[in-house]
């Protein structure tokens, strides 16, 4: 299908003939606190994925991800068992989102709600990360002390999803799609 066919019930699937099953299976294998899982490739996403360099810590959005970002190297298409393992492993008992080299992403959460905005602020700190480097200035990453005390202050007071859904909810439901509504 192309992106502009997909609709809400194309997204999830059960097939273990699949490569992502790989991805989703090793995840929820090893993740019992995991409900969601979002694995897409996004153009900022892709993007970062292939810089040697990876993600940088550069806005106060990045702050979910401290600590909690791993990274797996391409292997082709996902479809063995060893794979799922290093996946898994990558990801890390408390890790929320992977960056796969070389292809795109997966983020999890504990919901439906709270995996979709975790992966609405990686593609968005991506965005940012590529236009700052694009104006050619120097990088200046938000200090490592910094990025723990907003990780807690968020998690404590602004958990992923929580404030954020209902709004986007309706931006979809409100928004045209090449003619046709979700």
């Amino acid at each position: 299908m192309h992106f502009s066919e997909v609709s809400p019930e194309d997204l999830v699937f059960d097939s273990t003939e699949e490569s992502g099953n790989v991805i989703h299976s090793g995840v929820y294998a090893h993740r019992p606190d995991v409900v969601s899982v979002i694995h897409a490739h996004t153009i900022p996403v892709m993007a970062v994925s292939a810089l040697k360099d990876g993600f940088k810590y550069l806005t106060q959005d990045a702050a979910t991800f401290y600590g909690r970002l791993g990274y797996h190297d391409w292997e082709g298409l996902h479809n063995s068992e060893e794979e799922k393992e290093r996946i898994a492993a990558n990801l890390g008992p408390h890790g929320v989102a992977l960056i796969l080299r070389n292809h795109g992403a997966v983020v999890v959460g504990r919901s439906i709600q709270e995996a979709w905005v975790r992966y609405y602020y990686l593609d968005r700190c991506c965005r940012v990360q590529l236009e700052a480097m694009k104006s050619g200035g120097q990088l200046i990453e938000c200090p490592v002390d910094m990025l723990k005390h907003a990780a807690e202050q968020k998690e404590r007071f602004f958990p992923d999803g929580r404030y954020e859904w209902p709004a986007l909810t309706r931006l979809v439901e409100n928004a045209p799609l090449h003619g046709r509504r979700w």
